[in-house]
């Protein structure tokens, strides 16, 4: 990787940007592991809000077929002490033979937070909860003093085969929950092994015996209307041709106004009438061209909240793709071919932890047609300084200070020459994405 401009400090926060082209065939069970965006989601698993957003015309051409091909998921809340994740039947059926996801209520880098994740029971301790746990652990940053180690990370594999009660390391770790760790706490709690409606109708099963209250996921919709469209969100890629300071500068706008989107901040509309002095925002790079469609639409903005799985992203995104790639797409305007998914994490650790993405899915370039690979063309480096939050529960702005680094690479399409030769599929639907990796800190 060559560097354009001096390296940034590690604890600054950052905005980790990847464009490229999307394989030409999509599944949610054999998407690719080590490519962006599918590494992006698959790395951020108790996902706190996801937000869809797309024109009203793109909405009602592609969103009743895809809602009907998703799966609707469930999760519970719950309170419940460590002790009790480590007895039972619900030790035997959730941890050791199920997939669970659990997450417990806490500040980040205020209070202990426990989560749980494949069997891996994660807990980020006081130092004070540390000492009496008796655990061993490791020290880890808090957002503090950099030579005053105030917090602890232990993690167990609660499936090895020595995790069993009459096991020394087991009963340890019992003990630590029954005696210092032994506080009443709110879970968030989803089984990704069951079935919608079995989380809730089966009286049997172990959660009940918690009193859980059962939540769907479904979406809170808005719709905007006269939104002000740039230019850059179906052409964003063209931008690397320009040079570094002012590519720089149109990424962070572009990824600004899809924040602003996903308020439903009405500073995005033509009929904003804002006083300067509150608020000098101004969509960036508008279109004049009268055969785009207009700079003008009406936008839907979709978000669900709770406690979402990584796999129902997934499965949210290569159903947009392939629902895309069916229907008649080519036929809206050119400012009318594009969406975003913006999502933010349950916050779990004080510092260097990814607070969110967002994944912006544009129709193949005029002068490309879509490969039968996933190649990331450029990847980008970008440190964010500000601490500026736009809303609860929604990752930070871009701002616009440009003397940050920018560190952009390039890399080979294809390892196999044979593979470009196969025939290709047609252009329609969306090819190409610009995935925002945005990795905070308190310091």
């Amino acid at each position: 990787m060559s560097s354009l401009l001096p390296k940034s400090p590690s604890s600054a926060s950052k905005i980790n940007i990847t464009t490229g082209q999307l394989p030409s065939y999509v599944n949610a069970t054999q998407a690719p592991t080590k490519k962006s965006p599918w590494r992006t989601i698959r790395g951020l698993e108790y996902n706190q809000y996801a937000t869809v957003i797309l024109p009203d015309e793109l909405y009602s051409l592609l969103w009743k077929k895809l809602d009907a091909s998703m799966e609707p998921v469930k999760y519970a809340k719950v309170i419940m002490k460590l002790a009790d994740v480590l007895s039972g039947d619900f030790f035997t059926e959730y941890v050791k033979r199920g997939n669970i996801l659990m997450v417990s209520e806490g500040e980040a880098g205020v209070d202990n937070i426990f989560s749980l994740k494949e069997g891996v029971l994660r807990l980020e301790l006081l130092k004070e909860s540390y000492e009496r746990a008796g655990l061993q652990g490791k020290p880890i940053p808090s957002g503090g003093s950099k030579h005053v180690k105030l917090r602890y990370l232990v993690e167990v594999d609660l499936r090895l085969p020595s995790m069993l009660h009459g096991k020394k390391g087991f009963e340890r770790l019992v003990w630590a929950a029954k005696h210092a760790l032994n506080q009443s706490l709110n879970w968030l709690f989803i089984d990704l092994n069951t079935k919608t409606g079995d989380i809730s109708d089966q009286s049997t099963l172990p959660l009940s015996a918690h009193h859980p209250t059962i939540h769907m996921i479904s979406p809170a919709t808005q719709s905007l209307t006269n939104v002000l469209t740039p230019r850059t969100l179906t052409a964003i890629s063209d931008e690397f041709s320009l040079p570094p300071a002012e590519a720089h500068e149109s990424l962070y706008d572009m990824l600004e106004y899809v924040d602003m989107l996903s308020l439903a901040s009405p500073r995005v509309q033509a009929t904003d009438q804002a006083h300067s002095f509150l608020s000098q925002y101004q969509v960036p790079d508008l279109s004049d061209d009268p055969d785009s469609g207009g700079s003008e639409q009406t936008v839907k903005v979709l978000t669900w909240s709770g406690l979402i799985p990584s796999r129902w992203i997934l499965e949210l995104l290569c159903a947009v793709i392939k629902h895309s790639r069916t229907e008649l797409l080519e036929a809206l305007p050119k400012q009318q071919q594009w969406l975003a998914i913006s999502v933010s994490s349950h916050r779990m650790q004080a510092v260097n932890q990814v607070d969110g993405y967002t994944i912006l899915l544009q129709p193949a370039r005029p002068s490309e047609r879509p490969q039968n690979i996933h190649p990331d063309n450029s990847t980008a480096a970008m440190p964010l300084d500000t601490n500026e939050n736009l809303g609860e529960g929604l990752h930070r702005s871009p701002n616009q200070d440009h003397e940050d680094d920018i560190d952009m690479t390039e890399e080979s399409t294809s390892a196999d020459p044979q593979r470009n030769q196969e025939p290709l599929p047609s252009r329609t639907g969306f090819h190409r994405y610009l995935c925002a990796e945005y990795i905070g800190s308190l310091t």
